[in-house]
């Protein structure tokens, strides 16, 4: 998204979403949680510059099934959010079938490490910062996704 202004990006997310209530496609998403390669009681959060700008979240995005896997789809995301690889396989940790934004959504949530720690967000985000599972690295009174809380709490092995 390089060259592109944070106001085009936010326009296109709005049209989009609109389109998505009219139509209601399928679609496919992918979400990481990256864990620190040294301190492995840290994760990346970020927050977007496009829709929801005050809610912190996982990096992620969409693929088409037909063109790549779902795994490829989540590496290719962190590597151009963050700049971010990983340390061997990524695994997912869970899985879930949503009506957000009116469309139908298939979400898979993958963990695994990442190979540095330095972050190199693009112009889709606006803050990217490694943080304790409990959100304590945040600042107050922020907002958390919902899919954050369940990729926690699916690493952590309970329930949300």
């Amino acid at each position: 998204m390089r060259g592109i202004s944070r106001f085009a990006v936010a326009l296109f997310s709005k049209a989009l979403q609109t389109y998505w209530r009219v139509v209601r496609p399928k679609t496919f998403g992918v979400k990481a949680l990256i864990l620190h390669p040294s301190e492995p009681g840290l994760c990346v959060m970020i927050r977007h510059s496009y829709t929801d700008q005050q809610r912190w979240g996982l990096p992620g995005g969409g693929y088409h099934p037909r063109r790549e896997s779902a795994e490829s789809a989540v590496r290719r995301e962190c590597r151009e959010e963050l700049g971010i690889e990983f340390i061997g396989a990524v695994e997912v940790i869970d899985e879930h079938l949503t009506q957000l934004e009116g469309k139908r959504d298939s979400l898979r949530i993958f963990r695994g490490v990442a190979l540095s720690a330095k972050l190199k967000p693009n112009r889709e985000i606006a803050e990217a910062r490694w943080t304790p599972l409990d959100y304590s690295g945040l600042p107050d009174g922020r907002l958390i996704s919902r899919w954050a809380e369940k990729a926690i709490a699916a690493h952590r092995g309970t329930s949300s």
